[in-house]
C-alpha cells in the first residue's frame, strides 16, 4: 500500500505468535520513519496493522476515528499495542510484552512523559489534576498520547470517547482531557516498563538510559521499554538512543535544525532531570529566562554601556 491509499484500509499482517499483542500503527504514506518502525518489527518476525488514513493527512481527530474503526472490526478481547509509526521503534523482544502489560491490571495502558500538552484554557489548573507522583521517578507525571496497550475494545471504546466536539484538532490535548475526566479507565507506565519517550528529554539520552547487556534501561526509574518514541523527533537524539543498542535499525539524516534543536532542547530538560520532575511547568519557565529573559537583559546592558 502506497501513498494515496484508500482511507482506512488495512495493510495485510503476517499471522504472530499466539503469546504476541496485535501491533497497529496509523500512516498517511511510507516514508523512512514508517520503514525504521516495520524494520524493527521485522526483527521478531512481526508485521503490523497499518491503517492508513489517506494522503494528504486528515488531522489528529480523524486518525482516531479511522483507527477505532479498525479496531472495531477485531475480537474486542484480543491484546494490541498502538503506536505512532513515524517515530518509534521496537528494541525488545515482545515475546514478554503480553505478561508486562497484563500487570498493569487496566484495561488500557498510556505511555508517559515529563511535558503536558493542553490547548484548551486553563492548562495549569488541568496539569495541577494529575496526581503528584507515581513510579519510581518523579518526572514521568503525564500522559503521552503516541503508544498505548489494552485489548482492542477498550481502546476503541477510549478513542470513541475522545471529545472530537471540543473542535481541537491534537490528540494529546484529547487524551488528556478523557483521562482526567476519570483517571480509573486507563493506568499511566510511570516507570518506562513499556514505552520510553524523548519527549522534553532530548539532550539527557546517556544520563537517563544504558544498555545492560540485554535491554535498554532507565537509569532512574529501572523500567526496560520494549518501545522507543521520539515525538517531534529529533534525530541526534534518536541516533544516540540507536547507538546504544546492539543490532542496527535505519537512521534518519541529522539536520542543521536537528544539531541547533539539540542544544536548546538540552538547557531546557536539565533541570526536569536535576530536579526529578516534570518538564511542565518547569521547563517553560526555564525556556522563559535563558531565551527570553537573560537575552533581553543582555541587549539592555549592552544599550546602556554603548550610550
Amino acid at each position: 500500500m502506497k501513498n494515496g491509499s484508500v482511507e482506512g484500509t488495512v495493510e495485510a499482517r503476517a499471522p504472530d505468535k499466539a503469546d504476541v499483542p496485535r501491533f497497529v500503527t496509523l500512516a498517511s504514506d511510507d516514508g523512512p520513519g514508517l520503514q525504521r518502525y516495520r524494520a524493527s518489527l521485522a526483527r521478531h518476525g512481526i508485521e503490523p496493522d497499518i491503517v492508513w488514513t489517506g494522503s494528504p493527512y486528515p488531522g489528529h481527530a480523524r486518525a482516531m476515528q479511522l483507527l477505532a474503526a479498525h479496531l472495531r472490526t477485531l475480537d474486542p478481547r484480543e491484546s494490541v499495542v498502538y503506536t505512532d509509526g513515524y517515530d518509534v521503534v521496537l528494541i525488545r523482544d515482545p515475546a514478554e510484552l503480553a505478561a508486562e502489560i497484563a500487570r498493569f491490571r487496566a484495561p488500557v495502558v498510556i505511555s508517559t512523559e515529563p511535558g503536558f500538552t493542553w490547548k484548551l484554557p486553563g492548562r495549569f489548573a488541568a496539569s495541577r489534576r494529575y496526581p503528584k507522583r507515581h513510579g519510581r521517578g518523579g518526572m514521568y507525571r503525564f500522559l503521552n498520547s503516541g503508544a498505548y496497550a489494552g485489548c482492542a475494545g477498550a481502546i476503541a471504546d477510549m478513542l470513541e470517547e475522545l471529545d472530537f466536539d471540543s473542535g481541537v484538532d491534537c490528540d494529546q490535548t484529547l487524551f488528556n482531557k478523557w483521562y482526567l475526566d476519570d483517571p480509573s479507565r486507563a493506568a499511566l507506565d510511570h516507570d518506562q516498563a513499556l514505552f520510553a519517550s524523548s519527549a522534553c528529554q532530548v539532550g539527557l539520552e546517556r544520563v537517563l538510559y544504558r544498555y545492560d547487556g540485554s535491554h535498554l534501561v532507565n537509569r532512574r526509574t529501572g523500567g526496560k521499554p520494549f518501545f522507543f518514541h521520539f515525538p517531534a523527533e529529533n534525530r541526534l537524539s534518536s541516533g544516540i538512543i540507536l547507538d546504544m543498542l546492539p543490532f542496527r535499525l535505519p537512521r534518519l539524516p541529522v539536520l542543521l535544525e536537528d544539531r541547533t534543536g539539540y542544544v536548546a532542547n538540552l538547557v531546557e530538560s536539565r533541570p526536569t532531570w536535576l530536579l526529578d520532575r516534570p518538564a511542565y511547568p518547569l521547563e517553560d519557565v526555564t525556556r522563559m529566562v535563558v531565551f527570553r529573559l537573560l537575552p533581553l537583559l543582555v541587549l539592555v546592558a549592552l544599550a546602556m554601556w554603548w550610550l
